[in-house]
């Protein structure tokens, strides 16, 4: 935060670049966040993707250390095979909100071929549990939870999203408890 707004760093950068040349895209070139070997790089990863997505960032290269990271792969298992097969998030990214800022960021996503997909990505960043209502679509269907903490982690090879359950859905509202400093993709359809 610069004071009580947020910086968006890569929002200025794209009105520059809007007003000297119009239709040019941002790249990142390379990026890392750290944490290789705890959920603090699955977290790290995963909000990094979120974040890319929702400013419209055309290519980011992730530039791993030497030695092992798969915590920080686990992060874009929080988007694509999230189900441990073919599930990905959706190709457009939509508008979702976290009754709980603070702690709980969600990235969300339509899918263009499946009519009323929806996939969230809601990061819990705090050290505690954390219980937020994700507003802003319209659900109705089966929410397929997947989930990554410290716990659920721990001795996987590779790290990955697990299964915690299902849950009827339906209306604006979809209201998750999350678990301390994890990551949870939710697909209702």
């Amino acid at each position: 935060m610069l004071g009580n707004a947020p910086i968006n760093i890569l929002g200025r950068l794209q009105a520059k670049i809007d007003s000297e040349f119009p239709g040019m895209k941002i790249a990142i070139t390379e990026y890392q966040s750290g944490g290789w070997n705890n959920i603090a790089g699955t977290i790290a990863q995963a909000d990094d993707l979120g974040i890319f997505g929702t400013q419209s960032v055309f290519a980011a290269n992730f530039w791993p250390p030497g030695g092992t990271f798969s915590y920080a792969l686990a992060g874009f298992r929080a988007f694509r095979g999230f189900n441990g097969s073919s599930a990905n998030f959706g190709d457009t990214s939509v508008q979702a909100t976290s009754s709980n800022v603070q702690n709980v960021v969600v990235y969300a996503s339509k899918d263009s071929t499946l009519s009323g997909r929806v996939v969230f990505v809601a990061i819990n960043r705090s050290a505690s549990s954390q219980v937020t209502a994700i507003n802003g679509l319209a659900l109705t269907g089966t929410a397929s939870l997947y989930q990554m903490t410290a716990a659920s982690t721990q001795g996987q090879t590779p790290v990955r999203p697990v299964s915690i359950g299902q849950m009827a859905v339906s209306g604006s509202s979809l209201t998750v408890t999350l678990p301390a400093y994890s990551v949870t993709t939710i697909d209702v359809h």
